[in-house]
Order: C-alpha cells, then sequence, then structure tokens
C-alpha cells in the first residue's frame, strides 16, 4: 500500500459521501418521474429490531426507449415514521414524500395491504368514524372510485396479501390436520438444529433434500415445508424418525391430508409468486387467476374428500375477498354494497392483454341455468366488458406515454404464461379480421378479433409496442393500465433488504443511517 494514501474516515462516509450518493439518486428518480403523466404506488409500514416505525413508498411506471417499453420500480423512501399509526398521520407522512418529488397530481394508484389504518389514509372519501387500528378487517364495504382520473390517487388493495387472507381463512377450518402440521413443523426445526437427526436424514434421503423452516408472516412459505416433506417417501421417513424421534412420525391418514393439502393450495402459491414482480405486467394477471382458482377448488370439492371443508371454507372466502370480480361477472348477487376489487382496471387489464383477451369469460365464468341462458348471459357480459373498454378508451387522452424513437419488432417476450394460466394458450380462434379502423368502437372489436391469432405467449408490452399506431385509442389505456402492479411486494421487499442490513451487529445503526443504506441498495442500479 502506498504510504501516502489516507484512508476515508468513518465521519466522511456517514456524514458526508453516504448523504451525497442520497441526493445524486433523488435528482436521478426526480429525472426519470418527471416527463411520466401516470405513476403507480406501493406503501406500507415496518419496525426494525428495535422497534423504530419506518413508512416506505415505491415508484412504478412505463419507460420507453430505443429498445422498448420497460417497467421500472424505484424507492422513493423509507422514512422514518414517528407516532400513532393513524391514517391521518400515514396520509401525511405520505403526502410529503410524494411532494419531494413533485409527483402528488400524477399518481393514479396505491397499493396497500388491508390493513385498517392504510386503507383509511388512502380513501377517496373518509367515513367519519372508521376504524384506525392496524389490524386487518374484511375488505367489504371498501369505496373505490372506478373512473380513471390523472392524479386521481385510488387505492387498490394487495392481490397477494388478499390472496393470504383466504388461505387464512380456510386453514381455520382444517383444526384436524393442525397436528400434522405440527410435526411437519417440527422435522424441520430438528433439521436445522439437531447434528444427529442431520445425519441420519443425509443417510437417508442424501445431502441434496431438506426441509425449510417455515416464516409465520408467510403462509407461502410454511405451504414450501409441507411440500418438501411430501415429496419424501413416507415409508423411509417413518422408519428413519421410529427411533429417537416418534413424536414426528407422520400416520398413513395425516400424510393423506397432508398431499391434498398441496394439491389443494399449489395453486394458490403459483398465484402468489405469479403477481408479486415488479419488471412484469400483473394486474392482468388477478382476474383470469381469481377464476381458475374458483374452478379449481369446484374440482377439487368433488375429489378431495379428506379435506372437503377445507376446499368449501376456501371458495366462500374467495367469493368474499375478491367479491367486485363475482358480482361484476354475474357470478355472485350484488348486495348494493362497494366490493373489494370491483374497480374496472381489473376487468380491463385482462382484456387489454393479448395473452388472454376474454378468453376466460368463455372458460371460467360460471353461472346457473341451461345451456342457453348461459351462453347467452356470456354473450351478454362479453358485450357490456366491451362497452366498458370503449368507455373507458374514450376517457383517456392519446397522449398518456412518451413513445420510443425506434420500435422494436421482434422483442423476445419478457416472461412466458405460467403453468396456472396455461390453458388459456390453447383457446385460440383462427377467424382474425385485420386493419386500422380509426373510430373507437371499431378499434376495440378489431383488436378482440385479432389477438385471437396472436402467439399463446405473447408479451402484452410487447405487443402494445408494436402495435401503438394499429390501435392508437387502446394503446394510451393500454400502457396507463398495464404499468399498475398487482400487488404491494415491491414494498415488502425493501423491508427485507432492511432487516438484512440491520442485523444484529448493527442494532446501534442510527434510523437516519439505516434509512439511507435501504435506499441506496433498492436503487442501486441507479447509483
Amino acid at each position: 500500500m502506498d504510504e501516502r494514501y489516507t484512508p476515508i474516515s468513518r465521519t466522511t462516509i456517514t456524514s458526508k459521501q453516504i448523504p451525497q450518493l442520497v441526493m445524486r439518486v433523488k435528482e436521478c428518480i426526480k429525472s426519470s418521474l418527471v416527463d411520466q403523466k401516470s405513476i403507480s404506488v406501493t406503501a406500507d409500514i415496518w419496525s426494525d429490531r428495535t422497534m423504530r416505525s419506518y413508512l416506505g413508498v415505491t415508484a412504478h411506471v412505463l419507460n420507453s426507449s430505443t429498445s422498448g417499453y420497460t417497467l421500472n420500480a424505484y424507492l422513493l423512501d423509507c422514512r422514518r415514521f414517528k407516532g400513532r399509526h393513524s391514517s391521518e398521520n400515514i396520509s401525511a407522512a405520505f403526502d410529503e414524500i410524494l411532494d419531494d418529488y413533485n409527483i402528488s397530481d400524477k399518481v393514479d394508484f396505491i397499493i396497500t395491504d388491508n390493513a385498517a389504518n392504510m386503507k383509511k389514509a388512502f380513501k377517496v372519501i373518509m367515513a367519519d368514524h372508521s376504524d384506525d387500528s392496524e389490524d386487518e378487517e374484511d375488505m367489504v364495504g371498501e369505496q373505490l372510485d372506478t373512473d380513471f382520473l390523472l392524479g386521481s390517487r385510488q387505492r387498490l388493495s394487495c392481490f397477494a396479501h388478499s390472496l393470504q387472507l383466504v388461505i387464512g381463512d380456510g386453514m381455520k377450518e382444517v383444526k384436524v390436520m393442525s397436528r400434522a402440521i405440527s410435526k411437519m413443523a417440527k422435522l424441520a426445526s430438528l433439521l436445522h438444529s439437531s447434528t444427529v437427526f442431520k445425519d441420519r436424514f443425509e443417510a437417508v434421503f442424501g445431502s441434496g433434500k431438506s426441509i425449510p423452516v417455515s416464516n409465520v408472516t408467510r403462509w407461502n412459505s410454511q405451504f414450501r415445508q409441507i411440500q418438501a416433506v411430501i415429496e419424501l417417501d413416507h415409508t423411509a421417513l417413518t422408519q428413519m424418525c421410529s427411533v429417537d424421534f416418534e413424536n414426528v412420525v407422520l400416520s398413513s391418514r395425516e400424510w393423506a391430508q397432508c398431499r391434498e393439502l398441496t394439491q389443494i393450495l399449489g395453486p394458490f402459491a403459483e398465484a402468489t409468486e405469479l403477481t408479486e414482480g415488479d419488471k412484469i405486467v400483473t394486474i392482468s394477471m388477478v382476474v383470469p387467476t381469481v377464476l381458475e382458482l374458483h374452478s379449481h377448488l369446484t374440482e377439487m370439492d368433488s375429489e378431495k374428500r379428506l379435506c372437503r371443508p377445507l376446499t368449501r371454507a376456501l371458495k366462500a372466502s374467495l367469493k368474499r375477498r375478491f367479491a367486485g370480480i363475482f358480482v361484476g361477472l354475474r357470478m355472485a348477487e350484488d348486495h348494493g354494497l362497494d366490493l373489494p376489487f370491483g374497480h374496472d382496471i381489473y376487468m380491463l387489464g385482462a382484456m387489454l392483454d393479448p395473452q388472454f383477451g376474454m378468453n376466460w369469460v368463455e372458460m371460467d365464468v360460471r353461472t346457473s341455468g341451461s345451456a342457453t341462458t348461459i351462453q347467452n348471459t356470456k354473450k351478454e357480459l362479453q358485450k357490456s366488458l366491451t362497452d366498458s373498454l370503449i368507455t373507458q378508451a374514450k376517457k383517456v387522452d392519446l397522449d398518456i406515454c412518451e413513445e420510443p424513437t425506434e420500435p422494436t419488432q421482434d422483442s423476445p417476450p419478457n416472461a412466458k404464461i405460467p403453468r396456472l394460466l396455461a390453458k388459456y394458450k390453447t383457446h385460440k380462434k383462427n377467424n382474425s379480421t385485420h386493419g386500422y379502423h380509426p373510430s373507437v368502437n371499431s378499434e376495440v372489436n378489431t383488436y378482440l378479433e385479432d389477438i385471437q391469432s396472436c402467439p399463446a405467449e405473447q408479451d402484452a408490452l410487447v405487443f402494445w409496442l408494436k402495435n401503438k399506431d394499429k390501435y392508437r385509442h387502446l394503446h394510451a389505456l393500454a400502457v396507463k393500465v398495464l404499468s399498475v402492479p398487482a400487488s404491494s411486494a415491491p414494498v415488502e421487499r425493501v423491508f427485507s433488504a432492511g432487516g438484512l442490513i440491520m442485523r444484529p451487529h448493527r442494532a446501534s445503526l442510527g434510523a437516519e443511517m439505516l434509512s439511507s443504506l435501504i435506499f441506496l441498495k433498492c436503487n442501486k442500479t441507479l447509483l
């Protein structure tokens, strides 16, 4: 080392260099958002290991460039949040963050979990006597404005969190399985704490097998734990545990119950992972996913006898927590309440994604009556949805998104249709009408016909980039709708990063420094 070199002091790093980096990244984000006309954000509150609270807010936009359309996410802030977690305090802190970036009038949608204080903080019209507690409450009764107005700041519920609440409702009905699930949790704990059990396990199943420890806040981690156990050989596992570990031996009935459980919950786990991305279109998957889960539970109800109470509880909860979708598709009665997931964006998102169009109406909308009545209902529903698409396309400004200078004609799709939604790829019609029509009505009808001949795994952003001139009105609506994330998972990943930064040996890290480090880590691509 050169003797003339003087190491940078801790004080210089913490008081000068890190603040300078934070300012530089903030200016970069402001520059990226200045020309955006439609921005969606996710918001949530997190507490570190010293019980200090932070409000996290991420911004999500669709950017255009010579290489095509891309969905970008930015962490706007992970700010120290003091005082009660009331809706008024959350709303005030949230407004301060938006004002820092001068985007208050550009935010269209705010995605949060279903905590009562979050719901009240971002309601368009607040009730006089709403509960400010942080407990999760039923989403029935939430008021939503379904018009697509720029800067309207409408709140949407996190799809993944709502699914988690459905799972929670279902698991309450299978207390008979709690003993089997507890045994599996003990198996995972032994595997990670007992050297004797670990050696015996590897001798039987090899070093490549393991059982993950579940996270109490994430149901899919428990699902993966059960799935990992079920993938093992039951006889071999029983023999291995019969000496010294008899308390974790699973009976044949318990094993069969857990196998059925994984078959029932498998699509829910896939749906959760499917809609938590921030680089792919997710809002379009909500309606097809909910409908396919409903169809899946209907089939499981007739096939799985051991877990029949679970399937029925899941189905009832699904129809209640996503009531807006089922009422909108005439699969449930409208009792005059403001319904969860009743916003038009969910239906529009599915229709504006060429992977789905309106195939889900034909395949998964289930109503009662004769075959003729059902078919007529579906035709009426398709006409109603088409009319809604036409109405919204007329409302949205044509210049909603800056156009790329050189459109890419042969960009590969960003993501394939997952197994959960794979059946839609086979439901394509051969007849298609091509050609440009100037009116919105003709444009919508032509689009719905044309997408029947699109590749089954057509990427939505690539499609709209290639067809922005052909479907000019619809393109303006599509880039606005498809840029909205379906879940608040992006801001939850911010908190995961915070937990990794503030490890036990960093417990004395100051709140401002932790906030800065989280900000830089989550926006590291801008450094």
